[in-house]
């Protein structure tokens, strides 16, 4: 059987603010913000997207202690810079790095962490 040779078109998680999370990522990809609206907010190009969309009482994991159901890593030219720009934007850094210096952990403004690196990092 000869595999479909399928591409992502897009990824999609619940959070408890559909519209930061959209800033957050657009500040992160430099992707256009295609809609946000109160129950979901997308951004994307015409081959791929992120979709945002609110869920009520939402709970982010408790990270590191839960196992994560996904997460998503991301290569940036400078992570330093990133990832100040990532904080003002409504992400934080946890105290916990287990990269040893290769990447770098953040949580994005729902809770859900991510990582960046530099391309030379990989």
């Amino acid at each position: 059987m000869n595999p479909l040779n399928a591409s992502i078109a897009s990824t999609a998680w619940t959070c408890d603010n559909p519209q930061a999370m959209a800033d957050f990522y657009h500040q992160l990809t430099g992707w256009p913000i295609m809609s946000a609206e109160d129950t979901h907010a997308i951004i994307g190009t015409d081959d791929q997207m992120l979709v945002f969309a609110h869920q009520e009482e939402f709970t982010a994991p408790n990270w590191p202690a839960d196992t994560l159901p996904f997460h998503l890593d991301f290569r940036v030219e400078d992570t330093e810079a990133a990832v100040a720009q990532l904080v003002k934007a409504g992400g934080t850094k946890p105290d916990f790095q287990p990269g040893e210096d290769q990447w770098t952990v953040l949580l994005d403004p729902s809770g859900q962490p991510l990582c960046i690196s530099s391309p030379q990092d990989h």
